[in-house]
């Protein structure tokens, strides 16, 4: 049997925004949840990513040097093909590099599903949970308030009380050719439209 590719809207080799250190992120396409206020809607909806096998990411991750571990969301990571994600995580698993997981479901939904309760033992640290503009307070780590921050194994046990109630979310911007650019973090409650507004004054139009 054929092996099913994951579907991967963006990469972003070094980042030290989404978890403890430095971090390979991945942001797979798709999400069933569509929550009002998703800063990844358009990239949900949107027809452009690309495709990987298991052994295809798992291999840009290891090449690159001096990483902590790898944060996955996107998207909905859990809403990938089991199987295909679970060989992933295993191989990142086995280098000893930490995983950091975003979901919209909560760890119930995902313990009491078999085949996604199966990928939770590849996860360090796990936010669930469905994002709630009105409960966006600027959370570490956290889109809004209601999300929670598990730590499911014992390599981050010591960060739990440390990141609990704990507030400021950094972000990393990267310009590249022409006036394109992207960032990377969880952004502030309108924050992309504020942007848009403040570069609409200076002549400029943002196409998210």
């Amino acid at each position: 049997m054929a092996t099913r590719k994951l579907a991967v809207d963006r990469i972003k080799e070094r980042t030290k925004v989404l978890g403890p250190g430095t971090r390979f992120a991945v942001w797979f396409h798709g999400c069933p949840r569509k929550c009002p206020g998703c800063v990844a809607l358009e990239m949900n909806e949107s027809a452009e990513y690309g495709s990987f096998t298991p052994e295809e990411l798992s291999a840009r991750v290891l090449a690159v040097p001096d990483v902590e571990g790898v944060t996955i969301s996107g998207g909905e990571p859990f809403a990938q093909d089991l199987e295909s994600m679970g060989s992933f995580l295993s191989a990142v698993h086995d280098a000893d590099l930490s995983v950091m997981a975003y979901t919209g479901y909560l760890r119930e939904e995902l313990e009491s599903d078999a085949g996604k309760r199966a990928l939770l033992r590849f996860v360090d640290i796990l936010v669930d949970g469905p994002y709630v503009e009105s409960e966006d307070h600027g959370e570490l780590w956290r889109g809004s308030a209601n999300q929670r921050i598990h730590c499911l194994t014992d390599r981050y046990a010591c960060l739990a009380e440390a990141v609990e109630g704990k507030k400021g979310r950094p972000l990393e911007f990267e310009f590249g050719e022409g006036l394109n650019f992207s960032f990377t973090g969880i952004p502030p409650a309108g924050f992309r439209d504020r942007l848009a507004e403040r570069l609409g004054q200076k002549g400029l139009e943002v196409k998210w």
